[in-house]
């Protein structure tokens, strides 16, 4: 990489540094530096991968956290001191560095890149040409990038761009390293202690080989009538998402039709991909026929990272299948909505309690996993996916009216969220930041009350009553169902970050 100056001090040899040179190296092991990109579907054209330009991450996740100085700040700058006194064998650095580190990414914060392109490429086997088409999110950011790394010195540049790729590698460092990150994580995300490391191994596991460690889930635990199950759920709350979108007074007839259509052609992927649940692992095999392992952990991280890579550069010749499984595992207890699929995903690891149970009465079941479902559904008609057709591209496909009449009913609920305070620390949400959660949430638990009714009216008396809660109606169960899977508890420094930087509201809203 061309060493580390804050290490080597005055023997840190200027002549070993290669801008280029580092960018490509860190990003064959999948680390974006100052500017990222990855290969995915063109907005425009869902039949087609390109290539997407945009800012790459910031230690502090976005420009306010840099404003002013904060306990959190001092932990950053506190972080890359240690970190880099351990590497040195505890031997003191020069602290102007960590702190000319830290002034850099504040910048950042606030490059002719085509031939980088192509040699990142070429690493995969792919040569670009002037036919392929590069979208670039964050002109203006590239554009200050550009004249920012024109202007600082090779040391800092060096300084900084190895430092991040030392702290996204920390977690995979000895213990006595791991250590050192403590104090930065309890002042920023509010993270007190490290997960046991059979915890963080698994997670680990499942992150980058999650389909083979789905397989053995889904054999273990995972039952059938769980999948037949939330199929017809998600019908039933498809056809009462249809029947408001019908009645609805703000939408002209012609965007009306057109979002009709779109709902009718909704993909939905539940449980896991058909393969592995078949006895031939032909298709599991070559999924991971790269992955080729030896002794050294550090090794076998940086040979994931490389391969994670690789498979995405590879993306840019490879076809598009829009109803292909996307690149969660099963095993993730998540759902997702991708508008270039016009897909909704349900994997195994959500469909089990409090969100599910197949012998649980529905009034439950439509609210816990119910809610989920019509969330996701609403993804596609809220402030990101409308402007995605059914097909997923990126179009106008709404009249200028309806869209006026959206975005009057988009601000009644950026005000009102904006509203709420947490009490907790005295501060309100950013109902503009968390706006497309927010329209998912209100017409999710809406479509799936609204099933659930339509259920009821032909399945009388065939939902059960659960001991000790006969006080309760299963319309209010419904409602308590949905309120208890979003309990959560938040330390102080969790509740500022994730006001903040998150797009979900806390659970209580």
């Amino acid at each position: 990489l061309g060493g580390w100056p804050i290490l080597q001090g005055l023997s840190w040899n200027e002549a070993s540094y290669n801008l280029s040179r580092l960018l490509i190296k860190l990003r064959e092991y999948s680390h974006n530096m100052i500017f990222g990109f990855s290969t995915l579907a063109d907005d425009k054209n869902s039949s087609v991968n390109f290539i997407r330009v945009y800012q790459s991450d910031i230690a502090l996740a976005q420009r306010a956290n840099y404003l002013n100085e904060t306990k959190v700040t001092k932990a950053y700058r506190q972080f890359i001191h240690d970190v880099a006194v351990a590497l040195r064998n505890n031997i003191e650095i020069n602290s102007t560095e960590v702190d000319e580190i830290y002034n850099f990414e504040k910048q950042i914060s606030t490059f002719g890149f085509t031939n980088y392109l192509r040699h990142i490429y070429f690493l995969s086997n792919i040569s670009l040409n002037d036919n392929d088409v590069v979208s670039v999110s964050e002109i203006e950011f590239l554009r200050n990038a550009s004249l920012m790394i024109d202007s600082t010195s090779p040391r800092l540049l060096q300084n900084y761009i190895v430092w991040r790729f030392i702290m996204n590698r920390v977690s995979n460092m000895p213990k006595r390293y791991r250590a050192l990150r403590d104090p930065f994580d309890e002042a920023f995300r509010g993270t007190v202690a490290q997960r046991p490391r059979s915890i963080i191994c698994g997670n680990y596991i499942n992150t980058n080989m999650g389909f083979a460690l789905s397989k053995v889930y889904i054999k273990q635990y995972f039952d059938e009538n769980a999948r037949n199950q939330s199929l017809e759920m998600i019908n039933n709350i498809r056809t009462a998402f249809l029947d408001m979108l019908k009645t609805s007074s703000w939408m002209d007839e012609a965007s009306k039709n057109k979002s009709i259509e779109k709902a009718l052609v909704i993909d939905e992927k539940i449980g896991y991909p058909d393969f592995l649940g078949s006895s031939n692992t032909t298709e599991l095999e070559k999924m991971y026929q790269d992955y080729v392992f030896n002794d050294s952990y550090i090794y076998n991280v940086l040979k994931l990272l490389q391969i994670k890579s690789n498979e995405n550069l590879r993306m840019l010749r490879e076809p598009v299948d829009r109803r292909a499984w996307g690149s969660s595992p099963p095993t993730v207890v998540n759902a997702f909505y991708s508008p270039p699929r016009n897909q909704i995903s349900f994997p195994a690891g959500i469909l089990q309690m409090p969100f599910f149970n197949k012998d649980a009465p529905k009034y439950l079941n439509y609210g816990g996993i119910g809610a989920v479902i019509g969330h996701e559904i609403t993804h596609g008609f809220d402030d990101s996916g409308r402007q995605y057709d059914k097909d997923g591209n990126r179009i106008s496909w709404w009249t200028p009216e309806t869209i006026a009449k959206f975005n009057e009913r988009k601000q009644c609920i950026i005000d009102q969220y904006s509203r709420y305070v947490v009490t907790q620390i005295n501060m309100t949400l950013n109902g503009f930041q968390t706006q497309g959660e927010n329209i998912a949430d209100n017409g999710g638990i809406k479509e799936s009350f609204y099933a659930y009714q339509n259920w009821v009216q032909t399945h009388s008396n065939m939902d059960k009553q659960l001991p000790g809660l006969s006080d309760y109606s299963a319309e209010q169960l419904f409602f308590i169902n949905y309120g208890q899977i979003w309990c959560s508890k938040m330390t102080d420094a969790n509740a500022l970050n994730r006001i903040l930087t998150g797009v979900h509201s806390p659970g209580e809203f």
